[in-house]
């Protein structure tokens, strides 16, 4: 059943390289679990195909808390370094997530709060983002997901950005999990709309009891 997924994945390619703004961004995420604590190290590459690159590189650390009624308690910090910038941003987050189950699909609503220090005048920004995830396979080895995100400018008052993304991944080995997503971004103030292919690699460094 995971060469279905190839030929969503090929379109994905299709229609990011056939845009005119074309980005990629990847990622690989070190996750670890202690007692009932989730942690993830993320590190993230922006590179854009029109402009000198790199234009984003950025990496920090992140723990998620279990709560009763499906709930995640998130905390972070991430420091981002944008070369073209010349800016050094110090993001400290703050996340509440709640997941339903739907059949076999998983539905989560995150509401995410952060701080981009160094970031122009250091906006707080307010982001909610709605997945909608689906596994396949006997043992769920892949899956397909959709989701939306709205970036909300708390200090300015007013919407910043959307993003969409829609992809795909499937487990390597019983550590190593590859996920291949296309986004659009629509930004506000006239930016012109980005289209990214994206990957992310998330390397299991424990397993879950």
């Amino acid at each position: 059943m995971r060469s279905a997924a190839l030929p969503f994945c090929f379109l994905l390619l299709v229609t990011a390289a056939s845009a005119q703004d074309f980005q990629v961004w990847n990622e690989v995420d070190l996750t670890a679990s202690w007692r009932h604590v989730d942690f993830l190290v993320p590190l993230v590459a922006r590179t854009d195909t029109q402009l000198p690159d790199p234009q984003l590189a950025a990496m920090g650390i992140t723990a998620d808390f279990a709560l009763p009624w499906r709930l995640t308690l998130t905390g972070g910090y991430l420091f981002a370094d944008l070369p073209k910038r010349s800016d050094l941003v110090h993001l400290p987050l703050f996340a509440v997530t709640k997941s339903f189950r739907l059949g076999r699909l998983t539905l989560a609503d995150r509401n995410r709060f952060e701080k981009l220090i160094g970031y122009g005048t250091s906006p707080v920004r307010y982001r909610n983002r709605l997945m909608v995830d689906r596994p396949f396979g006997a043992r769920e080895q892949w899956h397909l997901f959709v989701d939306d995100e709205i970036i909300f400018n708390l200090s300015a008052g007013g919407w910043n950005q959307n993003r969409f993304q829609a992809g795909g991944g499937a487990r390597l080995s019983q550590r190593l999990f590859l996920d291949v997503y296309y986004l659009q971004r629509d930004a506000s103030g006239g930016a012109l709309v980005a289209h990214v292919l994206g990957t992310t690699l998330r390397v299991a460094l424990t397993r879950k009891k």
